[in-house]
Parts: C-alpha cells; structure tokens; sequence
C-alpha cells in the first residue's frame, strides 16, 4: 500500500548499517553516503487550520532525525487528503492534531481503511489551554471517534516498558515534563494511548503535545522531539503486539 513498505525500512536500515537498539540512537550523524532512498511521513489534511500548526519547525525535526539516523527523510511533510483514500494509503506514518476536525463520515472511513490496510496515525495535540482547554474531553473524543471506525479496537494507555518508549531512545514521561508546564500536563490521563486492531498497533494519541511542545518550551525541545523519532521508527518497524 505505502510507497516504502515496513519490510522495506528496515531492509534500509540494515544495509546502511543501522541497528535499532533498545535504549540507543545508533549511527549518530551518518555520513550523506550511507543514506538510503527517501522515507517521509504526512500530515492529515483538515478543514481547520491547525493541521498545518509549527510546520515551519519541520526542517529542524528532519533534521533532527537526519543526524541522529542514517535515514534519508525529507524535510517537510507531504499533505495527506482524507477525502482521497489512495492519497493516505501513500504513506506509512500519518500525523494528525485532532480527528475531531475530520467531520465527513466518508473522510473518517477512509482513515479507518487506511489504517486496516498497513498504515499508522499519530494523533498529537496542541496541549494549550487556548487550543485545547481540557485535554480529558480531547483524548475520551477522539477514542469515541477511533472506536467508530475501527469497531473492536483495542485501546489502552501504553506503559513505560512499552517498545514505543525505548525502540531507539530509551524514553520516560520525564523526558517531556517540566515543572513549569501548566494543568494540561498534569491531567490524570497524561501519556500515549495506543489503538490495536487484531495483533497491529495501528495509531497512538500522545497527551504529550509533542510538536506543539518543543517549540514553545525549549527545556522540552530534546525528549519531545526524540519521542517523535521513536513513534516513527516504532510505527515502520514494530511486529506483531503480544
């Protein structure tokens, strides 16, 4: 379905002498010769401006990503329209801010057939009290709205010792948490929350407002951005969830 299969990326790893440890970055600052093709990732299109929130911070992520892999991945992300299923079923890894602006029942169907066909979305919030005053209401809106298109989903909060967390760097909540952050960070239902279909993890709602949190508070820059690079490597390489 996806122009770089998962088999394919980690085919790419190993030849370009990549080995994803648990707890290491491994190949830091590759040469430009080890790099392999092109790998990418989206941005799900919505009607409301926010989908396209800090896009002006995407080159420094890809940068980010370019020195701390040998993966050759582009600096900006491709849009991804809901209304056009072949469109989404280009990509591997969706980024999506709220599912709660997809309001065409077509649209969430074809993210619900996108994800049952191999592709994964990443629901990543702005955890602002002006865009999200209660992030409760955000995370129980947007399982109601997976449990739509994806019946007998499993959902639940993915702990610590979940690959996510350490696939590449060896992750904790402390690693995004600062003590200046306000109520939004402290909710009870603060972390990432994983969507399974039959032995598939096949969507993550992080509470962590990963990309709207490094550029607003730069003591968050380092852990939100190397949680993004672990949901990326995690979604394009994870096996089957036991």
């Amino acid at each position: 379905m996806n122009e770089i299969t998962r088999a394919r990326f980690i085919q790419m790893l190993l030849t370009t002498g990549a080995v994803f440890l648990p707890g290491a970055a491994a190949l830091a600052g590759a040469p430009e010769r080890l790099r392999a093709e092109r790998v990418a990732w989206a941005r799900l299109v919505t009607t409301n401006p926010d989908w396209q929130a800090h896009i002006d911070r995407d080159a420094a992520l890809a940068q980010f990503i370019r020195t701390n892999t040998s993966l050759d991945i582009a600096r900006s992300a491709y849009p991804a329209d809901p209304a056009q299923l072949d469109q989404l079923c280009r990509h591997p890894f969706i980024y999506a801010k709220d599912l709660r602006r997809v309001g065409d029942a077509e649209q969430l169907a074809n993210i619900g057939e996108y994800l049952r066909r191999g592709g994964f979305l990443c629901v990543d919030p702005c955890a602002t009290e002006a865009v999200n005053p209660d992030m409760e209401v955000f995370l129980r809106d947007n399982l109601a709205i997976f449990r739509r298109m994806l019946p007998g989903a499993r959902m639940q909060k993915l702990p610590e010792t979940h690959g996510v967390y350490h696939c590449y760097f060896k992750l904790s909540r402390a690693d995004v948490y600062t003590a200046d952050m306000g109520n939004q960070a402290r909710c009870a239902n603060y972390g990432l929350y994983g969507i399974g279909v039959d032995d598939r993890l096949v969507a993550i709602i992080s509470m962590y407002g990963l990309q709207c949190g490094w550029p607003q508070t730069p003591m968050r820059t380092a852990g939100c951005m190397k949680f993004i690079l672990n949901l990326y490597v995690y979604a394009m390489t994870a096996g089957p969830e036991r």
